[in-house]
């Protein structure tokens, strides 16, 4: 009964009428289904600017300071530098949206939406992959092509050995490097004598199905890298064949120029087809800053009566010190 005795009116508000469906559910499946499966994560670092405003990143560049000889009876020279910044725009917005008919939800034998959240969050994660994997552009395109290793036959250990030679001679620190690769390198590397014979190693590749780890280097193997071609890279079940990241006119190209302590910046320069492109890295060659995690708006659609959900995540990334990365070029398939 209501306050004078008569009985309530209307109805209340549900989910199928309101269009709510506890959001937040769903955006923690589709994060750790992202992390799950994106692989370049270990090869940058974060930059921590989720939730915050604006959309320019700016870091100060600290020069190095030379040291002086004092003469007795002289004051000491005073240093002053100019010093140039790196800044980074934060402006990729991406989505994944797809919809779920009433009746199809009904009569299907799976939970249809569990399902397409977790490919959502394998789109998301491939998307933030093919964003750091189109950065090898920028290191192609530095310094003439100085930190690039290029092979005519599979990757191997000398192939490796040749980049770290080229990141010692730049004063990196090896203590952090990951080498990123193909499958196809993944393979090479595991049947390299010298990382799977255990009069080198003390381990053994063959039957772990790892390749070992030369030089304290963390290896890891990402399915986003394959053969550098013009058709190789699909967006979806449904899209068009498109060059691979890193290539000419592909969909996944450098963006920003990173600039340089010199005042000069790097020029991105498209990868070469037909090889397979590693890249062996101190974290620091790239940043990455994620200003809106993966998130889920969803509602139900009266009119149309189905579910309708947008996922979405805002990023970008760009390379910081491009001295910090070497690629290699292998020819895993003769293509070259």
């Amino acid at each position: 009964m209501g306050l004078y005795g008569s009985a309530p009116q209307g109805a209340p508000f549900t989910n199928a009428t309101s269009g709510v469906f506890i959001p937040e559910v769903w955006s923690t499946d589709v994060i750790r289904y992202r992390d799950a499966n994106f692989a370049a994560k270990e090869l940058v670092s974060m930059i921590n600017f989720a939730g915050n405003k604006g959309d320019t990143i700016y870091m100060p560049f600290i020069s190095r300071l030379a040291v002086e000889s004092k003469t007795p009876g002289n004051p000491v020279t005073y240093q002053a530098l100019s010093e140039k910044r790196w800044s980074m725009v934060v402006r990729r917005y991406k989505d994944v949206a797809f919809a779920i008919d009433k009746l199809l939800e009904i009569q299907a034998n799976v939970n249809l939406r569990a399902e397409y959240t977790r490919e959502a969050g394998y789109a998301l994660a491939r998307d933030l992959d093919n964003a750091v994997l189109a950065e090898r552009a920028t290191i192609n395109g530095f310094n003439s092509g100085s930190n690039v290793v290029t092979s005519s036959v599979p990757l191997s250990f000398s192939d490796i050995l040749s980049a770290y030679e080229i990141l010692l001679q730049n004063n990196i620190n090896t203590n952090e490097l990951v080498l990123l690769m193909s499958p196809l390198q993944w393979t090479s590397l595991i049947s390299d004598p010298l990382l799977s014979n255990k009069d080198f190693t003390k381990g053994g590749s063959i039957e772990s199905g790892q390749p070992l780890s030369p030089l304290g280097i963390s290896m890891k193997m990402s399915t986003n890298i394959g053969l550098n071609s013009t058709t190789g890279y699909t967006n979806g079940e449904n899209g068009l064949a498109s060059p691979t990241p890193g290539m000419s006119t592909a969909p996944y190209f450098p963006t920003q120029n990173p600039e340089l302590r010199s005042g000069s910046s790097v020029t991105a320069s498209a990868l070469t087809a037909g090889y397979h492109t590693a890249i062996l890295a101190h974290k620091d060659w790239c940043k990455m800053a994620i200003q809106k995690t993966p998130s889920v708006d969803y509602e139900w659609s009266v009119d149309y009566q189905e579910h309708h959900v947008v996922l979405t995540q805002i990023y970008d990334v760009k390379v910081f010190r491009p001295d910090h990365a070497v690629i290699i070029n292998t020819d895993e398939t003769g293509a070259v």
